[in-house]
Parts: C-alpha cells; sequence; structure tokens
C-alpha cells in the first residue's frame, strides 16, 4: 500500500469517527436549519417585532426606475416649488434623482471629512470652512456638528449650509419643507448658472462647489454625475410635455 493511499485511509476513518461522535449535533444543526427555511418569513417577522425594525409603508416596487420613482415621489411638489421660485422643473428632478435616486423619504449622509473640518474651526485649530467661522460653531456640540456634517433631504444639502441661510437644521431635516429650503439655496447660490442654461456648471457646482472644470474633466464624487444629470433631464422635460398634452387633449 503506498503512502498515499495509507494517508487518504487515516483521513477517511478520522472523519467517520468525527461524524459519528458528533452525529446528533449534525443531525440537530440540519433540522434547525430546514426549520429555519420553512418558517422563514415567520421568523423574520418575529425579529422585526423583537427589534423594533420595519421596512417603509410603500417600498418602490420591483421593475421601476430611479427616474420612474422620482415622478412618482416629487413631481406635484417641485413642480408647484419650481414655478413659485422661477427655477427649471427639469433640472430640479435630475437633480433629486442624482443625489436621494427619488426615494422619499430620501434619507440623510454623515461625511467624516466635513465633521472633522468643522471640528478643527470650532476649536480653534482651523481658520474656517468654506463661509464658516468659530464664531459660528461656538455653542455646537459633537452631536450638533455631525448634524450639520450630514446632507439632508431630496437635494442632499449639507446641514452647516442652514448657518448662511438663516434657518434651523429641524428645518432641513423636515421632508415637508427639505425642498423648499433646498431651492432657495440652490436660487440664491448658483441660479446665475440655470438663467444662461449652463447646465454643466450647474451640476458640477452642485455637487463640488466649483464650476465645470475647463479640463473637461469633472471633478465630481462620481464621474458621470454631470452627464447623468443632463440626460435625465431630457427624461423629465418629455414627461412634463406628454402631461401638457395629455391636459391640452382633455380640456
Amino acid at each position: 500500500m503506498s503512502g498515499r493511499s495509507l494517508l487518504t485511509d487515516i483521513i477517511f476513518v478520522n472523519m467517520l469517527q468525527w461524524l459519528n461522535k458528533y452525529k446528533v449535533w449534525i443531525i440537530c444543526g440540519f433540522m434547525a436549519l430546514s426549520a429555519s427555511f420553512y418558517y422563514r418569513y415567520d421568523l423574520v417577522d418575529w425579529l422585526r417585532e423583537l427589534t423594533g425594525f420595519s421596512l417603509p409603508e410603500d417600498p418602490r416596487p420591483a421593475g421601476v426606475s430611479d427616474l420612474e420613482w422620482c415622478y412618482t415621489n416629487y413631481h406635484e411638489e417641485i413642480s408647484e416649488i419650481a414655478t413659485e421660485y422661477e427655477m427649471p422643473y427639469e433640472y430640479l428632478m435630475a437633480l433629486i434623482v442624482l443625489e436621494c435616486s427619488g426615494n422619499k423619504p430620501a434619507g440623510h449622509r454623515f461625511e467624516k471629512g466635513v465633521f472633522n473640518q468643522l471640528k478643527k474651526v470650532r476649536d480653534g485649530k482651523q481658520k474656517k470652512f468654506e463661509n464658516i467661522h468659530q464664531q459660528d460653531l461656538q455653542d455646537c456640540d459633537d452631536d450638533c456638528l455631525a448634524n450639520l456634517a450630514t446632507s439632508w433631504g431630496p437635494f442632499q444639502i449639507m446641514g452647516y449650509k442652514v448657518i448662511p441661510m438663516g434657518i434651523n437644521i429641524t428645518d432641513l431635516r423636515d421632508d415637508d419643507q427639505a425642498a423648499r429650503h433646498a431651492v432657495e439655496w440652490i436660487k440664491k447660490e448658483y441660479s446665475r448658472f440655470l438663467v444662461k442654461k449652463k447646465w454643466r456648471d450647474a451640476f458640477h457646482y452642485h455637487n463640488t462647489g466649483d464650476r465645470f472644470p475647463l479640463s473637461g474633466r469633472s471633478r465630481t464624487h462620481d464621474p458621470y454625475y454631470v452627464s447623468d444629470g443632463i440626460k435625465y433631464m431630457k427624461y423629465f422635460e418629455s414627461k412634463r410635455q406628454k402631461g401638457k398634452s395629455s391636459s391640452i387633449g382633455d380640456s
């Protein structure tokens, strides 16, 4: 008998001995897994009830794109706001898709890097962050800084923007008011690009705080952010035109 065959036999015998020793546990484990699979829905419901976790009441239906979902969730609200502030509806809707995929509530994103910068300003280790100075943060603890370092609402406006806007962070976190406050900020901050229909500059400014680079290379977190935004604008322009045609036909 070769050395390899002997080694194989030894391994096989040891494996049989191990299986025989732990067969009760193996059988119990298999039965537990089988039961968990069979009762998986009941088990998940029990865990949700135990932890208090629940899914959104109206999750996105399967197969619905970000564009369609955004139209469903925001069309009426943004149509009203765009008319009130004389802002381009198509741009605002495209921006929502880019920033929160059309979800409502939009959710929020904490930016650790921004938090660290704001903390340095508050603690006197840095002169300023954008237009935020130490006196703006003197009454701000770390929880407050975390809110200011988080982006909120369908346009994902950074929390620290509320300081020059003269509003409270709770206003930006309010799902019913977040879009309106964000459009007010957009109008004051970079509507000059929108009036001239400089869409590339507008999208790039919203994401980075700078115009689209002369080099032609976007500095957005997603390299396709600007080009996708312009593409999404065409979709919403088409949807709006169809809506107007339908209204005329009905009348």
